[in-house]
């Protein structure tokens, strides 16, 4: 396959009290690619703005509110409600109870609900531009969650750089073309006991799920080493992590490893 120029083209909107970054690789940069990009940003913010005003659990009015009153209704009325109910309560049963879908007592998923939120949108709005001619690769993501895709016939790759969040050093750089990747770090609040016990504050996680990915980095900050590193072997996990020492631990599809760059 011929080497070819790749254009990246990106636009940045704020829903949920987050900044999210579409991205649209492409093969040209002319207005009809320019105009596409702009109508797919105006879909996904008006599809993450209703999608807030569903499952926000600082809404009154919102399915996840209404739930936590008592009102079992959301279960049997949204498909959606129940998908990201189920995805919850199975993401707590596969962890050991490590990941909690609660706060002070009551049902809350927003961990699962913003990933659920970026492959819904990513999926109905951004994938199927892949068939354009034009459009080699398309992502969706926020600075710690991030859905990719990229044209099967295509030689480009997206490049991920994992950060530290403390002094913004890389730790790795992946190299990829299909997935989804979560990043987690102690400062996140609502787990504060279960931190006290963890040695590792932060960790990535690739996966095929932004949902999985998601959950999975968060319990590796609410982990011992030794604690996630037989989530890592039993469930295949892929990704970084640092620990309170400094020292940074690659796991590659279930097997811990050393000095690793991932190509997928």
């Amino acid at each position: 396959m011929k080497n070819e120029k790749y254009y990246l083209n990106i636009k940045t909107i704020n829903q949920m009290n987050l900044n999210f970054l579409i991205k649209l690789a492409t093969l040209t940069r002319n207005a009809t690619v320019m105009e596409l990009l702009k109508v797919t940003t105006d879909r996904i913010n008006e599809r993450l703005k209703e999608i807030d005003l569903q499952f926000s659990s600082f809404r009154y009015d919102s399915m996840v509110s209404k739930f936590q009153r008592g009102d079992k209704t959301p279960l049997t009325s949204s498909n959606d409600f129940k998908r990201i109910y189920n995805a919850a309560i199975l993401s707590e049963q596969m962890t050991n109870g490590i990941y909690k879908p609660y706060f002070a007592g009551k049902f809350d998923p927003s961990v699962v609900v913003k990933s659920w939120a970026i492959e819904q949108v990513f999926n109905e709005n951004l994938k199927p531009l892949l068939k354009n001619p034009e459009i080699v690769g398309v992502y969706l993501g926020t600075g710690s969650s991030m859905k990719f895709a990229t044209r099967q016939d295509s030689s480009f790759s997206w490049e991920i750089l994992i950060p530290s969040a403390e002094d913004e050093q890389i730790l790795t750089t992946y190299y990829l073309k299909n997935g989804a990747i979560a990043t987690s770090t102690t400062n996140l609040t609502g787990y504060d006991l279960r931190r006290i016990k963890s040695d590792i504050k932060q960790s990535t996680v690739i996966r095929g799920s932004l949902v999985e990915a998601s959950v999975w980095s968060l319990v590796a900050t609410l982990s011992d080493k030794e604690e996630f590193s037989s989530f890592v072997a039993h469930y295949n996990l892929t990704g970084i992590f640092l620990d309170k020492s400094e020292q940074t631990v690659n796991f590659n599809l279930g097997n811990i490893v050393e000095n690793a760059q991932v190509k997928a």
